[in-house]
């Protein structure tokens, strides 16, 4: 490859073939000068060297063609044509290409031009020298992208190594090739590979088998590779659970729970698995990968398993604690008692009990403010569930689960993140207290903290924005402001979960912003 004086790159071919034609015409007009190339000579710049280079491939200057005849020895070391020092490793020479390729840009191009050059014509007497220099173009390929002018060359010579399978190693210039797509899309890997990746990837190994969990504790296995994104995770995740329509996986997310943090944020979307995880572990901390829905704004469905038990694991706990629970007045209506006995005879049966729930078994069946009423006492309670259990005790446990969601599809608050806020009084008036922040499809909910009745809404095409204030003690706030055009409404929140919560709201906002355009553009197509 050759750039120019102006920056542009220029395709090595393509460079040779022009420079042989204007050989050609000077030939024909009888031009002799004495600084003539030959063809060997063109061609040896751009296929494999058994000797290091004392000067960049590409036009660089000073330090940089330096650093560049630096990775190139590097380079060689790694394949294992030219020995390594005493007290150097392969990984050594791996970090060396990385941390010089980011802390200096022009050197990806030039990376790139000696590992074509390396894995191109390769004659190397160690017959692992050219796989080795392709599974390094595999590493570079998934944390940097090269220039504008130099990226159609070098796809095309990628493609060209992974689509002709007569090629020894077009295998890995195929990872190579959907590395590079990837850094393209999503901006390259952030964090050096650990010592152990490095050595997966020189032995041939291109996945880790990394561990995920589901709402539960049901554990998946994924082969993550080292451009695998939490994007890439959701979606097979969602295909593992039935979920197959792009924007119903909107509403799933994949969270690092970090054991010891009190809170903890989903994974962005773009950003690189063995990022996070490798940081993790060299911090040596322990953490989990967890997939669980995030946003309920999709209907609830109902006709696959796996579904219904990631849904139910996540639901019935916030159920228990009485999160679901609306209770006017501290009175309960006969409609929902009769809803909690029919859940309580159906957890019995999910909990594989053979036998009637006893008086003793009820109290931890339903959720916990109900067990604090005056009405119904514990004997009616006993009676309702032991009359429902006659009915369901021969479903199996999988209907049960079902059946539980079921009915509290139909309560108001099912499908809610609940977060526990403080509201900041406005100036001059007294102040409001602590509040239960619900959202869900419907809205922005303010609840009561006891009863869970709603003190104020806020429909999503109401809240205009939202914005994360720290205090100078560190005290997070969020500011949301909410109303129309002619009246508007600020209302501080004092929350550690600022962040999510933002983030909710956003995503709910999209989501029903996304409905109303399709709707639009329904209606709009039915009146042409």
């Amino acid at each position: 490859m050759m750039k120019t004086a102006d920056g542009s790159i220029s395709g090595s071919l393509k460079v040779i073939e022009s420079l042989k034609n204007k050989k050609k015409g000077k030939k024909a007009k009888g031009h002799h000068d004495g600084t003539e190339w030959t063809w060997k000579e063109q061609v040896d710049l751009v296929k494999f060297s058994q000797v290091p280079i004392e000067q960049s491939l590409l036009r660089l200057e000073g330090e940089m063609s330096s650093l560049a005849a630096e990775c190139f020895l590097c380079l060689m070391r790694y394949m294992g044509d030219q020995p390594l020092p005493p007290n150097m490793s392969e990984v050594n020479c791996v970090y060396t290409i990385l941390m010089h390729c980011r802390g200096y840009e022009p050197l990806r191009d030039e990376v790139y031009c000696q590992l074509m050059k390396q894995t191109t014509n390769n004659k190397s007497p160690n017959p692992d020298s050219c796989q080795r220099g392709w599974r390094l173009f595999s590493i570079v390929a998934a944390y940097f992208t090269c220039s504008e002018g130099l990226r159609p060359y070098l796809i095309k010579y990628l493609e060209t190594a992974a689509y002709d399978k007569r090629r020894a190693y077009h295998g890995t210039a195929t990872v190579c090739l959907q590395n590079l797509r990837k850094t393209v899309k999503y901006g390259g890997r952030k964090n050096v590979p650990s010592v152990e990746e490095i050595m997966a990837i020189s032995a041939g190994r291109n996945a880790k088998r990394q561990i995920y969990r589901l709402s539960g504790g049901t554990e998946r296995v994924i082969n993550t590779k080292c451009t695998t994104v939490v994007q890439d995770v959701i979606e097979e995740m969602c295909s593992v659970i039935s979920v197959r329509n792009p924007h119903e996986m909107d509403e799933f997310s994949l969270y690092c729970i970090v054991d010891g943090d009190a809170f903890t944020m989903p994974l962005a979307r773009d950003e690189y698995v063995l990022d996070v995880t490798t940081g993790l572990h060299e911090n040596h901390q322990v953490f989990y990968l967890l997939f669980c829905r995030s946003v309920w704004y999709y209907p609830l469905r109902l006709d696959a398993a796996l579904y219904i038990e990631v849904v139910f694991n996540q639901i019935v706990p916030d159920y228990l604690e009485g999160l679901l629970l609306v209770i006017p007045g501290e009175h309960l209506s006969q409609e929902i008692i009769y809803d909690m006995a029919q859940i309580a005879a159906l957890l019995h049966r999910i909990a594989e009990k053979p036998h009637e729930p006893t008086t003793k078994e009820i109290k931890y069946l339903l959720p916990k403010p109900a067990l604090g009423l005056r009405e119904p006492r514990p004997q009616k309670w006993g009676n309702m569930v032991q009359q429902a259990w006659n009915n369901i005790q021969e479903n199996t446990s999988a209907i049960c689960k079902a059946q539980v969601l079921e009915i509290l599809s139909k309560w108001p608050l099912f499908g809610s993140s609940f977060f526990g806020v403080t509201r900041v009084p406005e100036p001059g008036k007294e102040k409001v207290g602590d509040h239960i922040l619900a959202l869900n499809r419907h809205g922005v909910h303010f609840i009561d903290s006891i009863t869970h009745e709603t003190l104020y809404h806020y429909p999503y095409s109401e809240v205009i924005s939202t914005r994360k204030v720290k205090s100078e003690e560190g005290t997070l706030y969020l500011d949301m402001k909410c109303g129309n055009l002619m009246q508007q409404r600020i209302t501080r929140l004092q929350t550690e979960q600022a962040h999510e919560i933002s983030r909710l709201i956003r995503q709910y906002i999209t989501m029903e912003q996304r409905t109303t355009n399709n709707q639009a553009s329904s209606m709009a197509y039915g009146l042409r």
